[in-house]
């Protein structure tokens, strides 16, 4: 952005917000850098600030029109809408394993699901992780089911490697995307070495894979079936945390805070999550996702999605029903 037309941005700002708001903005500026500790060079600096400053002016339109789902000035509000969507929501590559999904696992819908159910109250979900500047999204939706399959199936919970498999699954593309369920696969092949032994780095490198290490995890994964509230809840109660893909390049994950989304976002999967439960906000049900962007985003690094089936053409909100995956 050149300095030209960071000026016109903050004329056109000033002129909507008034000058004291904008010295607000600016003093909002100081703490929000020093607090995520970012630092720039003198022309980053003024491009940065203004795009920091529209930010600011989206987020607070927003909250003040909007109940539902509430944004924050939080770590990516230095970037723009482009810059967030290319660094943190494409590293889903898309695409489904057809074979597969042939045999999705289907439930007995007669069956009665209970009201809620929450995976974290039940310990078989490790603390929120954060994949950084690198598009790992789908190997930690990986790690994240296979973490509570094996909690459930052994009863200890332990961290698995991402890094292990950003490095040594031929399948996918590291850094550059995946798919969660490859990931799983990949798990199933090998097993996975606990993260201590294997640790994250948030960059491409060589596999330093160690099989003496490496502990069984699974066998494979299976399909739930696709675009149904009703089998993605079963699969939750009946099998543990599911991995999931949904769209997440929109402003309503770039700046979430909390609350319930249901709009903002269609079915264009580009990110890899792990959901954990379902449950009722106020009068809204939604289905509880981790994310792999650390704690200081949404809510404690966690995002409620809606559990209406209808959206995006059947699909969910966000898609999340589009391709959820279990660890078998």
């Amino acid at each position: 952005m050149s300095k030209t037309i960071f000026l016109i941005s903050l004329f056109v700002f000033a002129g909507i917000v008034g000058a004291t708001r904008l010295d607000t903005v600016n003093a909002l500026w100081q703490s929000w850098k020093l607090r995520h500790s970012k630092q720039y060079g003198l022309g980053e600096e003024a491009a940065r600030f203004a795009i920091f400053t529209e930010n600011v002016l989206k987020i607070t339109k927003h909250n003040a029109e909007n109940n539902d789902v509430k944004f924050a000035i939080n770590k990516f509000a230095d970037l723009t809408a482009t810059e967030f969507k290319n660094i943190y929501a494409s590293g889903y590559l898309g695409g489904v394993n057809t074979e597969a999904q042939k045999n999705a696992v289907k439930y007995n819908l007669a069956d009665p699901l209970p009201d809620q159910i929450d995976w974290r109250s039940k310990g078989a979900v490790t603390p929120v992780k954060d994949q950084g500047m690198c598009g790992s999204c789908w190997a930690f939706s990986g790690t994240g089911v296979i973490e509570g399959f094996y909690f459930i199936n052994s009863g200890q919970l332990l961290s698995f490697s991402e890094q292990q498999i950003v490095d040594c699954s031929t399948k996918d593309w590291g850094c550059d995307g995946g798919w969660h369920y490859s990931a799983v696969e990949y798990a199933g092949k090998y097993g996975l070495e606990k993260e201590s032994d294997y640790p994250y780095t948030a960059r491409d490198g060589q596999c330093r894979y160690d099989s003496s290490k490496a502990i069984t995890t699974n066998k494979g994964f299976a399909y739930v079936i696709a675009n149904s509230t009703d089998n993605l809840k079963s699969a939750l109660v009946n099998d543990g945390p599911v991995s999931v893909a949904i769209e997440a390049s929109g402003s309503v994950f770039q700046f979430y805070s909390k609350g319930v989304i249901s709009a903002g976002c269609g079915a264009d999967l580009d990110h890899a999550v792990l959901t954990v439960g379902y449950t009722k906000v106020g009068i809204l049900e939604a289905f509880i996702v981790k994310n792999s962007w650390g704690k200081s985003w949404g809510d404690n690094g966690y995002v409620m999605i809606s559990t209406i089936q209808q959206l995006n053409r059947g699909q969910g909100a966000c898609g999340i029903l589009a391709m959820p995956v279990i660890v078998t």
